[in-house]
C-alpha cells in the first residue's frame, strides 16, 4: 500500500504567482546636485543665458576726468534638450495569461528605466569634467582631493561659487575614504565633518564642505576605474524640456490586440562654465576595485 503525496500529482498543481517585484535600482541623485531649469513653451529648441562678465573699478580724485569707460559684455550659454523614450507593446492574451500581480509591475518597470536613463545621461557628464582634482586611473581615492575640488570651487579667482557643493561618487570610492578614515583615527586628526556618523549608513552627510551621494550606477570600467565628481549645484544645469509623459495606444493587428505603453522625456544636461573656464566641476577617476574587507 503507497500513500498520496503532493510529488505523486505533481503534474496536477497548479502554479500561481503569489507575488512579484521589481529588481532594485539605485536612486538618481541628479535632482539632489543640479540646478533644474524648465524651457517655457514657446520659446524655440534651446534654453539659453546670458552671463555678464565682470566690471572693473577704479580710484579718482576730485579733479579726475575720468573717461576709461568700462565695456558691457558677456557670454551665451546654449543648451538644446533632446528626447528619450521606452515603448512597450503587450498583447491581450499576455494580460488574460500571466498573474495579476506581475502586470501591476509593468507601469512602474518602465518609470524606473527613464529614471536610470536620465541619471545616467547626469553621470556621463562627469568625464568632461576637470581632472585637476582626480587621482587617475588606479590610484585609491581618498578626502583630500573632495577637499581640493571644494576649495577650487569655492575660493577660486575667476569666478568662485557661493552655492552648496556635491560630491558624487561610486560605493567602492566611497569605501576608500572610510578606510582612510578607520586606519587615521589615532594617527592624525580626522577633518571636521568626517566622522563615524557621516558614513554610518552609506551616505550620510558632509565632508570637508561637500555633500556627499553614493550612485551605484556610476560605470566601473574593466582596469576597474570609475568617474565621480565634485560639483556645485549651479556648476550643472539640468534643462527639462518638458515633463514626462505617458501614452498609450491600441494595436488591433498584433496578436489579436496589444497594448502600446509610451514614456516620452526630453532633457539635457550640461556643465555651466566661467566664459570658457572650467571652475564650478572636478572630476574624481580613481580606482574602484570591489572591497574584500
Amino acid at each position: 500500500m503507497a500513500e498520496t503525496t503532493s510529488g505523486s500529482l505533481s503534474d496536477a498543481l497548479p502554479q500561481i504567482v503569489a507575488d512579484a517585484r521589481i529588481i532594485k535600482e539605485y536612486d538618481g541623485t541628479w535632482q539632489r546636485t543640479c540646478e533644474v531649469k524648465r524651457q517655457t513653451k514657446g520659446t524655440g529648441l534651446s534654453w539659453t543665458e546670458f552671463a555678464l562678465n565682470q566690471l572693473t573699478a577704479q580710484d579718482i580724485t576730485e579733479a579726475s576726468d575720468n573717461k576709461n569707460y568700462q565695456t558691457l559684455s558677456g557670454t551665451l550659454m546654449s543648451i538644446e534638450p533632446t528626447m528619450s523614450q521606452i515603448i512597450i507593446k503587450i498583447t491581450d492574451r499576455t494580460y488574460r495569461k500571466i498573474a495579476a500581480v506581475v502586470t501591476s509591475r509593468f507601469g512602474g518597470l518602465a518609470g524606473n528605466a527613464m529614471a536610470r536613463w536620465k541619471n545616467d545621461t547626469y553621470l556621463a557628464l562627469f568625464a568632461t569634467f576637470s581632472t585637476t582634482c582626480s587621482p587617475g586611473t588606479g590610484t585609491t581615492f581618498s578626502s583630500g582631493y573632495i577637499s581640493s575640488a571644494k576649495a577650487n570651487i569655492s575660493s577660486n579667482t575667476t569666478e568662485p561659487s557661493t552655492a552648496q557643493v556635491f560630491t558624487v561618487l561610486h560605493g567602492f570610492q566611497i569605501k576608500d575614504v572610510q578606510d582612510e578614515i578607520v586606519a587615521g583615527v589615532g594617527t592624525y586628526t580626522v577633518p571636521t565633518g568626517m566622522t563615524d556618523e557621516v558614513f554610518r549608513r552609506g551616505f550620510g552627510g558632509t565632508v570637508v564642505g561637500s555633500n556627499l551621494f553614493e550612485d551605484g550606477n556610476i560605470v566601473v570600467d574593466s582596469t576597474p576605474d570609475a568617474n565621480g565628481a565634485t560639483h556645485s549645484r549651479e556648476g550643472v544645469i539640468a534643462c527639462l524640456g518638458m515633463e514626462i509623459k505617458k501614452e498609450t495606444d491600441r494595436d488591433i493587428y498584433y496578436g489579436g490586440g496589444a497594448d502600446v505603453i509610451s514614456l516620452v522625456d526630453e532633457y539635457a544636461f550640461a556643465e555651466r562654465k566661467s566664459g570658457t573656464t572650467q571652475v564650478w566641476c572636478y572630476r574624481h577617476q580613481s580606482d574602484a576595485t570591489a572591497p574584500t574587507s
